[in-house]
């Protein structure tokens, strides 16, 4: 037979944080103990030169108001549908698709997000369990091709930008959303129309975790808030020479729908495509501050009723789904 090789140790310079095993228990957030090498517990996460894709599109307001729950109020009609390539974070690598609606709640303002969807577990848990970020597993194509072509700097440095985009993201079987087109611009100023928060300093993130107890007697609702600022800057650092454009015009294709799973196109139908920037940022994400509470208790004759819908033995875990793209 081959080589059989199995390398059963990390390697560690003195900069990685230790892993929890070896760290106080009060210091571990939210993972368990036998924890990955990128650990959620390195807080502020920090993000360096991730790409940003971020649709700008509009959706109606009656269905938008479904996607806010309580007690935040609705701010903005115009909705951030996003793509990220993560590639240098505490959390490691991975993809990204999420949606972004303005809301606000008790004179603090800020993006909530509705859907969020990664290619990578330690990033899920991590923002899910601590933060409340509504994050599934997916899997993605994220591409850029095609060079724009020209020189900057009197004709000697090539521009390297890409011309063409296309995004593409499935969950169990089922395509959720695609899109396709070509960037005509480097100027944001170029789309007319913006979400409320882009860009603003005065506007922060909104999450909704919720903690139920195992035998459903408690749900405890969390509305958790990250500043748009730490430490005095902006946590999101947009470097303005990676910046592309491409209009209503330029998106050649979008196609999105819902899913016995997922219910993203049902809820969240878009209604008119306002344009497309894409760029490269850095990132910090602290801790988050709760602004609200709310604890809802069940008794065991509710649990019945309301929390126990399937029958036993009845249908079968088996279930045949088309085969993704590249299987």
């Amino acid at each position: 037979m081959g080589s059989f090789v199995q390398n059963t140790i990390v390697p560690n310079d003195g900069s990685l944080v230790e892993q929890p095993l070896k760290r106080d228990p009060r210091s571990i957030v939210c993972q368990g103990l036998a924890d990955p090498v990128f650990d959620i517990d390195i807080l502020p996460l920090t993000y360096v030169n991730s790409r940003w894709f971020a649709f700008f599109v509009r959706v109606d307001e009656k269905i938008l108001k479904k996607l806010v729950p309580e007690p935040l109020t609705l701010e903005d009609d115009v909705v951030e549908f996003w793509y990220v390539d993560h590639t240098n974070t505490g959390a490691g690598p991975y993809f990204e698709m999420g949606v972004t609606v303005a809301a606000s709640y008790n004179g603090k303002k800020g993006g909530y997000y509705p859907y969020m969807y990664l290619s990578q577990d330690t990033a899920i848990y991590g923002g899910r369990d601590p933060f409340g970020f509504p994050k599934k597993a997916a899997y993605f194509s994220i591409l850029e091709h095609g060079d724009k072509g020209g020189y900057k700097n009197n004709g000697y440095e090539p521009i390297n930008q890409k011309r063409f985009f296309s995004f593409m993201m499935e969950r169990r079987g089922y395509l959720l959303h695609t899109a396709t087109g070509e960037y005509t611009s480097n100027d944001l100023a170029d789309l007319s129309v913006k979400p409320k928060f882009y860009g603003e300093k005065d506007w922060g993130r909104w999450n909704m975790r919720l903690i139920t107890e195992p035998d459903f007697s408690k749900t405890t609702y969390n509305l958790t808030y990250l500043d748009s600022e730490w430490q005095g800057k902006h946590r999101f650092q947009i470097k303005p020479h990676s910046v592309d454009v491409a209009r209503a015009q330029d998106i050649r294709t979008w196609a999105l729908q819902a899913t016995p799973f997922d219910n993203l196109g049902a809820l969240c139908p878009v209604s008119e495509l306002l344009g497309l920037v894409s760029y490269n940022f850095d990132l910090i994400i602290p801790a988050a501050t709760i602004e609200w509470t709310k604890e809802v208790t069940r008794t065991p004759e509710e649990v019945a009723k309301f929390c126990t819908f399937g029958e036993g033995y009845k249908y079968s875990m088996r279930h045949k789904f088309p085969k993704p793209a590249g299987i």
